[in-house]
């Protein structure tokens, strides 16, 4: 399968077979978001995998997820989290790497250096999502991953995150962007894709 074929094959499962994930699809699947591109190369994703049945029972059962049964089914659920307290200190050693070895130079690396300080004195939620961009970006990697390998995914944007956090102990800097549900695809019916045409999303 090429990427043309990933992408076209991918879409939101959620019927899961009982197969559990091997260590080695999940660390297929997290070395596929480990290569994902980055803003200055913050690499800011953390992932939390949860694979526990009585964990993966909760995500299905909690308000936390507003009861979404179905993710019970899941072999595997990761959550993944922006990682606020180095995105800075790693976004300032790459803006320094850059400038000390001649590899950008003039007004572009002035404007580099120029967003680098005012992240460093961002909101966290300016800085939030800032990181989050990134963030989507593995897991959109991570997902075509798993659509070569044969299995299914699903990103989950709606939980709550303070009760999420404190059920896995997650600390304070470390923000959740999604939930991604992943296994084995037990799918009675797939249901085409609709998506907008090519006039829709090109600005003329």
């Amino acid at each position: 399968m090429n990427v043309k074929d990933a992408i076209a094959a991918r879409h939101s499962v959620r019927a899961f077979s009982t197969a559990p994930l091997t260590d080695t699809e999940l660390k297929e699947l997290l070395e596929a978001g480990r290569n994902a591109p980055s803003s200055l190369n913050s690499q800011p994703w953390r992932f939390k995998v949860v694979t526990d049945p009585a964990d993966l029972a909760w995500f299905g059962t909690s308000e936390a997820t507003r009861k979404q049964g179905w993710l019970s089914g899941s072999a595997a659920i990761i959550i993944c989290c922006a990682d606020l307290d180095t995105y800075v200190k790693d976004s300032q050693s790459a803006a320094f790497f850059y400038r000390e070895n001649d590899i950008i130079q003039g007004e572009t690396m002035d404007g580099i250096d120029a967003y680098v300080k005012r992240e460093a004195t961002a909101e966290e939620q300016a800085k939030f999502g800032a990181c989050a961009m990134n963030v989507g970006l593995a897991v959109s990697f991570m997902m075509l991953r798993a659509t070569e390998m044969g299995l299914g995914t699903c990103w989950i944007g709606m939980f709550d995150e303070a009760n999420i956090k404190a059920r896995f102990g997650l600390p304070a800097g470390m923000r959740i962007v999604n939930l991604l549900a992943v296994g084995h695809p037990d799918e009675k019916e797939i249901f085409p894709k609709k998506r907008k045409s090519m006039d829709d999303i090109v600005i003329a």
